[in-house]
């Protein structure tokens, strides 16, 4: 002893032993009670004082319920009590009494009777402890001892009146490997009084760090119940997050922990305030080893800041559970490894718990021509960062040539290329020529796509054959063909799982020396995105959209093609790395205005194939996107005498058709439309079937699902330029004349696909297409200007403009001035910036400093969006933008008119995109239409441009005259 505090009432002199022995020989037991050794001999004053009340603070054990287990230890306090002074019974009473002084310690009393000279007292902490069901009954409660007593008390437990601790409710929805004190039932009580009996029994208890008041069993009604906690354990589901971003377990349990007060509560100050005697707590074995060296270290100046982050996922550690840093290190590390999306784990020490945060893809670049600078986004700080190490989503073999084994198929074996931006070099894996239909060739002609059923290994090293276009020479290039439909898949090395994808569809034109070659490449943008960039062919022009007006072809096979590649990238895509989730569509010119048709789409069966879409030069709401069915099975008949089919029946024309060389049948539609106007393209047609009604009805209707929307147009683009393929070609057939024909086709396709007379004077007076034969070049000028903003430009505006009113998703547009020279390349200057061309290695010395640098900005702008669904975030999850360039604003109406983005040097931002060309179409010629329509006495009849017209707001009353 090295002291004695003295009881009340005593004298202040105490003496200090050193040692205290026991004489266990002692003869006292037989000596007479004239030897000092009477048995009436009061207690001295040190003894504790016996009452009955003390008994009645006291209830027996039964002893069967009392679990044996040698190996555990009990910490405890014992008191030896001579027969001479005690009788059995006085001795319980003065153990039970000694327990009262030990109000913090003492839980448990044993009294035991098994040495000749005295009773042993054993007083023990509570040694109850409970499974970590949650359930209201106690059955999974064990009382747990060293040996087996003969006779046992436990202390009744007296609440205080009053809560003496302020209890914290925890932000997590889920605990797991908790220890359990005690199980009580509440559902006898009202809410309010059984949580204030949960809060004074974990008062009551000192080595309660916490509680859990729960609905327990809910799917049979609900049981409320009280769960005192010495370890809190493992803490998941955190209220914090509100994103889907999740990697723990977090499915719905029969608790409801959601509604006040249910929950989990925390005591304050529990862990640092916890006696020695609290029995000590352990978190389940690791089920798998962690590689420390393996896991990079991150520095703190290598991360950003960024509270916006949505995306992430929380985990604590209760200190209770573990006192060692490295275990719950280690803990968190392996749950991350497990899931392909979590990337980086941050820990941190907080009291009571070691917090660990979770985070996917979050990194943040900047790309220049001086280099490139990259920051991890974190949402708050933490002490330690780790970043998963880099596993390789591709299998290299044979001297690092990349592959992909495709499950129903096999193997694929790719390429691998180097491309310098600025003063890096980005290496990316390249899949080319990827089948994702079966060739549409013989009896295949005119019907929709069938799945690719290749097996084995698939040679994706080089390019295949792109689709007929009209204007394609003769004889037949190498490079086209109808066996077309392929794909190209290009993967950035060391890119995050999960990754973005872009689906970009484009028809390169079948030009001399243009078999192997990719004009659309998509490696640059993959490497300066860190996303999948896959490339698609699909049929145009009659292959791919002949309608004969019955069932014998009903069209459409081209944007039937379309959902054959994305429902492709749907089912392969993981296995590149790619997450089919997060698909952007995407398409340029022509294409634009089929690929848009899929955003009026609504999918009932199967994924959704797309979240957004990027649309250049094209929109559902061109007056020539979509042909009446009429009209379709004009061209069909007019094709058929082209190549001297017979026309008497639909079945006959489509017979004969599929029987014609592919070249005979381009040449007859090349010859066509040569000496027609855009409304006489092959193009979709409402088929009732896929496409179901107009663009402008189905623009009417309510969205079915939200698709991020970036639009745009160039100034370089034109119905002549993209004609060009087709005036060559009737060139080299010394067919000089149709160029005339073809230029006034053009003209007249100004008044409508009716040739309003009216109409078209209109814009021959607005567009000054009175011209010569000594001023040809002006008229071609203004013609184009005149076709650019009916068919292209003006449409592409409304699209955004509806996109936005109708709250169809984030909207953002675009528009490339004249670009002097580079539109003569065959992709337009918005598709150079977009897929980085100025960066390919077949352009080098063709493009300026300045260009170089405006396409890098413009490529983290799509790469963003494409991620994002916003041009200046990388991240959905958050609102931290990248200062490489001024922000993107949205398609929002100001002062000045919509705002959008302008692909010039400096990426200024500007408002009113041709409002005064566009509003002569939308206001003047609408108002001249009116009337019109209102002489013939035809006010019921609704075109489908007027359609699209109401959607875009009210009738506003145009001007009499109009100003050039």
């Amino acid at each position: 002893m090295k002291s004695l505090v003295p009881l009340e009432g005593a004298q202040d002199t105490v003496t200090i032993f050193q040692q205290v022995y026991l004489w266990k020989d002692s003869d006292m037991g037989s000596r007479p009670e004239s030897m000092g050794c009477r048995r009436d001999v009061e207690p001295g004053p040190g003894f504790p004082l016996v009452t009955d009340l003390t008994a009645e603070l006291f209830s027996p054990v039964d002893l069967t319920q009392v679990t044996i287990n040698a190996s555990q230890s009990l910490p405890g306090q014992q008191s030896w009590l001579f027969k001479r002074l005690f009788s059995a019974p006085q001795a319980e009473l003065w153990c039970l009494s000694r327990c009262l002084q030990e109000p913090a310690f003492c839980q448990l009393v044993e009294v035991t009777d098994r040495a000749p000279l005295y009773f042993t007292c054993s007083l023990h902490p509570e040694a109850q402890a409970c499974d970590d069901v949650l359930e209201s009954s106690s059955r999974g409660c064990r009382l747990t001892l060293p040996h087996q007593p003969s006779a046992l008390f436990r202390k009744k437990v007296v609440l205080g009146e009053r809560v003496k601790n302020f209890y914290t409710r925890l932000p997590f929805q889920k605990l797991t490997a908790i220890s359990v004190r005690n199980k009580v039932p509440m559902s006898a009580k009202p809410i309010s009084d059984g949580f204030f009996e949960c809060e004074r029994r974990c008062d009551a208890d000192p080595c309660c760090t916490g509680f859990g008041f729960l609905n327990v069993s809910q799917l049979k009604g609900g049981e409320v119940t009280c769960l005192t906690l010495s370890s809190m354990g493992l803490q998941t589901c955190s209220e914090e997050s509100q994103g889907a971003w999740r990697i723990l377990d977090c499915g719905s349990p029969d608790t409801e922990t959601h509604t006040h007060p249910f929950g989990w509560y925390q005591k304050p100050n529990a862990y640092s305030d916890a006696p020695s005697f609290c029995p000590s707590a352990v978190l389940p074995p690791l089920t798998g080893r962690v590689a420390l060296d393996s896991w990079q270290t991150l520095a703190l100046s290598s991360v950003a800041l960024d509270p916006s982050i949505r995306d992430f996922d929380v985990a604590h550690i209760s200190t209770a559970a573990t006192s060692d840093f490295a275990a719950a290190r280690d803990f968190c590390l392996l749950e991350c490894s497990r899931h392909q999306a979590c990337l980086v784990t941050t820990l941190q020490a907080r009291a009571g718990a070691v917090r660990c945060v979770f985070y996917p893809d979050t990194h943040s670049c900047t790309h220049s021509l001086q280099g490139h600078s990259c920051r991890l986004l974190l949402r708050e700080e933490a002490t330690h960062i780790y970043r998963k190490p880099g596993v390789p989503l591709l299998r290299f073999e044979e001297a690092s040539v990349p592959s992909m084994s495709l499950a129903t198929h096999g193997r694929l074996l790719g390429r691998s290329q180097a491309f310098q931006v600025g003063s890096a070099w980005k290496q990316v894996n390249q899949f080319l020529g990827v089948p994702y239909a079966t060739p549409p060739l013989a009896e295949r002609r005119f019907l929709a796509p069938e799945p690719s059923n290749w097996t084995g290994s698939w040679d994706a090293t080089k390019p295949r054959a792109s689709c007929w276009q009209p204007g394609t020479r003769t004889p037949t290039p190498p490079g086209v063909s109808e066996d077309c439909l392929y794909l190209n898949v290009f993967v950035p090395e060391n890119m995050a799982p999960n990754a973005s994808v872009l689906v970009f569809f484009h028809n390169t034109a079948g030009t001399e020396g243009s078999e192997g070659r990719l004009v659309i490449d998509g490696s640059v943008l993959a490497a300066i995105g860190n996303l999948i960039v896959v490339t698609a062919n699909y049929r145009v022009g009659v292959f791919g959209f002949l309608s004969s007006g019955s069932r014998e072809a009903t069209g459409n096979w081209g944007l039937l093609d379309q959902v054959a590649a994305l429902t492709w990238v749907q089912t392969h895509i993981g296995a590149f790395g790619g997450d089919p989730r997060r698909v952007s569509l995407a398409a340029d010119r022509g294409g634009a205005d089929v690929a848009s048709l899929h955003l009026l789409v609504t999918r009932t069966t199967g994924p959704r194939l797309f979240r957004r879409a990027l649309l250049m030069g094209g929109s559902a709401l061109s007056p020539a996107a979509v042909i009446s069915p009429d009209r379709a099975q004009q061209q069909a008949v007019a094709l058929a005498k082209e190549v001297g089919c017979p026309t008497s029946s639909s079945r006959e024309v489509v017979s004969c058709l599929r029987q014609k060389p592919a070249n005979v049948l381009n040449d007859a539609q090349t010859k066509l439309l040569a000496v027609s106007g855009p409304f006489h393209y092959w193009g979709p047609v409402v088929d009732g079937q896929y496409l179901r009604e107009a663009p402008a009805r189905a623009l009417q209707r309510p969205p079915g699902v939200k698709v991020d929307l970036l639009i745009g147009s160039s100034q370089d683009d034109g119905l002549i330029d993209r004609a060009k393929a087709v005036k060559q070609f009737e060139e080299r057939q010394g067919r000089a004349n149709s160029k005339t024909a073809f230029y006034q086709a053009l003209q007249n396709s100004l008044g409508g696909e009716d040739a309003d007379a009216r109409v078209l004077a209109a814009a021959t007076w607005y567009y000054s297409l009175e011209h010569s034969a000594d001023d040809y070049a002006s008229f071609s000028r203004a013609l184009e200007n005149a076709t650019r903003d009916y068919f292209i430009t003006c449409p592409t505006i409304d699209m955004a403009r509806l996109w936005a009113r109708r709250a169809r998703g984030n909207v953002f547009m675009y528009h490339a001035p004249e670009s002097y020279g580079r539109g003569s390349l065959e992709l337009l200057v918005d598709v150079q910036h977009a897929f980085g061309l100025p960066f390919y290695p077949g352009h080098q010395g063709q493009f300026s400093l300045e260009e170089k640098s405006l396409s890098l900005k413009v490529m983290q702008y799509v790469s963003n969006f494409i991620r994002s669904g916003n041009p200046n975030y990388p991240h959905e999850f958050s609102r931290r933008a990248p200062e490489f360039a001024a922000p993107w604003p949205d398609f929002v109406p100001g002062a000045g008119g919509e705002s959008y983005k302008e692909f010039s040097a400096l990426l200024p931002s500007r408002q009113g995109l041709k409002q005064t060309d566009c509003s002569f179409w939308s206001k003047y010629i609408r108002t001249l239409k009116a009337s019109a329509a209102g002489a013939r006495d035809e006010q019921l009849t609704v075109d489908e441009e007027e359609q699209t017209e109401d959607l875009l707001g009210p009738r506003e009353p145009g001007p009499k005259s109009y100003s050039k």
